[in-house]
């Protein structure tokens, strides 16, 4: 495995995910934020818990602490205040042909364990469960179109503006994103997309060419939420 998950890890997040994780090949340091191949530079699993949520991430050898599991007080493990957010035109195999998507993504470095109760033993963390209040959904499988989500905009345009409106208010304000002229075909014949939100390990988020099999996992993981949403070009 790349990255090594002790065993006091392993009982805190199940087999599932400590297997999924080990496997990382490519990684941001939870310690000194390089981004780092695990195969040439060994990572270690390193879990903060405090009685709110979990957060994971890996960090190197040489950066890791005396303790991989650290119990923190109350309040001390939040949400990220910013992140850095990758838009990309995809289009997802569906019945009769290919649809338009819009991935909205951000690097697995840490991943915060709560349990959803809709969701058995699969970890969920706060922003998808947030997402999903806002209408999203637990989807398994990129080849069938996925609910709707009334009240999600998505507009393109001009050139490669993006934003993207949820239920009230406005998810992403001054996107960017590279629209490629079949893609927009495919959004204006449509009137809609399918819309992927969550995280993505290092490797999958920046490959230049993506990898379903990755995407398929993130959504049956619940890494990624999705839905079918209205869509307009400018």
């Amino acid at each position: 495995m790349a990255v090594h998950v002790s065993s006091e890890i392993l009982e805190h997040i199940g087999e599932a995910e400590a297997g999924r994780h080990a496997r990382t090949r490519t990684y941001t340091c939870g310690a000194c934020l390089t981004v780092s191949d695990a195969t040439t530079e060994p990572g270690i699993a390193v879990l903060s818990v405090s009685p709110e949520m979990s957060q994971l991430s890996t960090v190197h050898e040489r950066c890791v602490p005396p303790q991989v599991v650290r119990r923190c007080p109350s309040g001390s493990l939040g949400m990220s205040t910013s992140t850095d957010l990758v838009s990309r035109a995809v289009t997802v195999p569906a019945p009769g042909g290919n649809r338009p998507a819009l991935l909205l993504a951000w690097e697995e470095s840490v991943t915060l364990l709560v349990r959803s109760p809709s969701a058995g033993d699969v970890p969920i963390s706060p922003v998808q469960r947030f997402l999903i209040d806002q209408g999203l959904h637990r989807f398994f499988a990129l080849g069938k179109r996925p609910p709707e989500s009334p009240g999600w905009l998505v507009r393109q345009g001009p050139a490669d503006a993006l934003q993207v409106d949820g239920p009230g208010h406005r998810q992403l304000e001054d996107g960017r994103m590279s629209a490629p002229a079949a893609w927009r075909s495919l959004v204006a014949e449509a009137g809609e997309m399918t819309l992927l939100v969550g995280q993505l390990d290092h490797g999958t988020l920046y490959a230049n060419q993506p990898s379903w099999t990755a995407y398929g996992q993130a959504l049956r993981g619940g890494r990624l939420v999705t839905g079918t949403v209205k869509a307009t070009l400018l």
